[in-house]
C-alpha cells in the first residue's frame, strides 16, 4: 500500500514517526511545501533527516500570482493520480493546497494528523457537523476565477470528503463520518527526569504577535504569573514568533528569558535535570510535556477570558466556523479535562 504524508511544519515530522509506527508503514513519500513563516520551511527541512522517504517532493516558496502558487504544487497532482496512494495522511485542513491533493486523491484511508490545540477546535465547530475545510469566500472574482481555471486545467478537485480519519494524542469520540485513532506520543519517551525544584518554565504562547493581546498587557500577565511562582526561579520560553521589545520588557521584570532552537520537549529530554514547573496560558505543549514527563508540575494559568478579548476580531486565517476567542475557550474545556495539567484560575482582571 503506498503512502503519502502532506507537511509544512516541523512538527509536523513527529506526527509521520508516529503514524508510521501505528499505521506500520513500511514505505512512504512526502511533500513539503515552503508556504509559512520564513523560517519554519528550513526547520521542516533540518527535522527531515529523521525520516526515510521513499520519494521527497519539494514545493519552492512562491510569490507570484494565484495561478502560480497552485501551479507550484498542482504540478504533482497528475503523477500522485498515476502512483495510487491508499493511505494520505495531511496535517493543515486550513491550507489550501493540502485540501487540494487531498480531496483531489480521495485515498480510501485519508488522514488528519494533530494540528496542536487547533484539533479541537475543529474537532467543536467543524468535525462534529460532518465538515472538513472551512475556507472563506474570496470575494475578488478575478483571482477566483483564475483559481477554479488553474486547477481545473491541473486536474485539481475540491469536493468536500464524506468522510476522514483523525490522528490525535486528544480523546475525541469518533463519530459516523470519523473515525479517530489514537496517537500514544511514540517519539515522546515518558521519563522520570531529575528535578530542579527552585526553578520554573513559562512557555510563551505568541498572543502579543496573533493579536489576541497588547504587548502591555500581556506583559502585566506575565508579571502576575510569576507572583504565583513566589520562590521560583522563573524563565521565560519565547515562542519563536514573539518580538525582541516584547522579550526586553519581561527581562525588565527580573525574569530570564531563554530561547532555544528546538521544541521544549526536545529540549527538556535531553538534558539530566529539569525545572520541576512547567507554565503557560493555552499551548500545546502543556498536554505533551504532562504525558512526557509526569513527575514535572504541568501548571495552566487561566487569566479571566475578558484578558483574550482582542482575539474575538483578531485575524482567523482560512477559518470562519468561529472566532479566535471562541476557539481559546474550547481549547480551555480540553485543558480542564487532562488530569495531568494543573490548573490556576487567576481572580484579578488584567488591566
Amino acid at each position: 500500500m503506498r503512502t503519502l504524508f502532506i507537511v509544512d511544519t516541523p512538527s509536523q515530522v513527529y506526527n509521520i514517526m508516529d503514524a508510521i509506527a501505528v499505521y506500520k508503514i513500511d514505505s512512504y513519500d512526502v511533500i513539503i511545501n515552503d508556504c509559512n513563516r520564513v523560517d519554519t520551511y528550513q526547520q521542516l527541512q533540518a527535522r527531515l533527516v529523521e525520516l526515510n522517504p521513499t520519494q521527497l517532493f519539494e514545493v519552492p516558496r512562491v510569490d507570484g500570482n494565484i495561478s502560480e502558487r497552485i501551479e507550484a504544487y498542482g504540478r504533482f497532482i497528475q503523477s500522485f493520480i498515476q502512483t495510487g496512494y491508499t493511505n494520505v495522511f495531511f496535517s493543515a485542513i486550513r491550507q489550501q493546497w493540502q485540501r487540494d491533493i487531498v480531496c483531489t486523491l480521495q485515498a480510501e484511508n485519508t488522514v488528519l494528523m494533530d494540528d496542536g490545540n487547533a484539533t479541537v477546535i475543529f474537532y467543536e465547530y467543524l468535525f462534529t457537523h460532518q465538515k472538513f475545510f472551512d475556507f472563506p469566500f474570496d470575494s475578488d472574482d478575478e483571482r477566483r476565477k483564475l483559481a477554479e481555471q488553474t486547477r481545473e486545467k491541473l486536474g485539481i478537485k475540491t469536493k468536500e470528503l464524506s468522510t476522514l480519519s483523525l490522528f490525535t494524542m486528544f480523546n475525541l469520540a469518533s463519530l459516523p463520518w470519523l473515525s479517530v485513532v489514537k496517537n500514544p506520543l511514540l517519539h515522546l519517551k515518558r521519563t522520570d527526569k531529575k528535578l530542579n525544584q527552585e526553578q520554573a518554565f513559562i512557555l510563551g504562547v505568541g498572543a502579543v504577535t496573533v493579536g489576541y493581546i497588547t504587548l502591555e498587557k500581556y506583559v502585566d500577565l506575565i508579571a502576575k504569573t510569576a507572583l504565583e511562582f513566589i520562590g521560583k526561579a522563573i524563565v521565560y520560553v519565547p515562542h519563536r514568533i514573539e518580538s525582541e521589545l516584547l522579550l526586553s520588557k519581561i527581562k525588565a521584570l527580573g525574569i530570564t528569558v531563554k530561547r532555544f532552537d528546538k521544541p521544549i520537549e526536545n529540549e527538556l529530554s535531553k538534558r539530566e535535570e529539569v525545572p520541576a514547573t512547567i507554565i503557560s496560558y493555552h499551548t500545546t505543549a502543556l498536554f505533551t510535556c504532562a504525558r512526557m514527563f509526569p513527575n514535572i508540575d504541568v501548571v495552566c494559568v487561566q487569566p479571566l477570558m475578558s484578558t483574550w478579548k482582542d482575539a474575538a476580531d483578531s485575524h482567523v486565517w482560512n477559518f470562519t466556523a468561529c472566532n479566535n476567542l471562541q476557539g481559546l475557550e474550547t481549547v480551555y474545556k480540553y485543558i480542564d479535562k487532562e488530569p495531568r495539567i494543573r490548573t490556576i484560575k487567576l481572580a484579578d482582571p488584567i488591566m
